[in-house]
C-alpha cells in the first residue's frame, strides 16, 4: 500500500513542477524539472511530499545520466542506425 501511495505522491509532485514551468513559460527540459524540484523541496514541510520531491529527484538525476550517455554516444558515433527506411 505504502508504494501505490508514494507512486500516486510522486505523480503529483512531478505535475505540480510541470504545470509551474509551464506557468512561467520555462522550457521544459531535465535541467528546468530538477531545478523546479529543488525548489520546491527548499520551501517544503510535509514529510511525506519531502520525500516524494527527494524520489522524483533521484529519478529525474537518473534521467538526465542515462539522455547525457545517448547524447555523448550518438555524437561519438556509437549508434545503430543502418540507414535504412525498412
Amino acid at each position: 500500500m505504502k508504494n501505490n501511495f508514494d507512486d500516486k505522491m510522486a505523480d503529483i509532485i512531478i505535475g505540480e513542477a510541470v504545470t509551474a514551468l509551464f506557468d512561467d513559460n520555462v522550457a521544459i527540459s531535465w535541467a528546468a524539472l530538477n531545478d523546479r524540484l529543488q525548489a520546491m523541496l527548499d520551501r517544503e514541510t510535509d514529510s511525506d511530499r519531502i520525500r516524494a520531491v527527494l524520489r522524483v529527484i533521484e529519478d529525474v538525476r537518473r534521467e538526465m545520466e542515462i539522455s547525457a550517455v545517448k547524447k555523448e554516444a550518438f555524437t561519438a558515433g556509437h549508434f545503430s542506425f543502418s540507414g535504412k527506411l525498412h
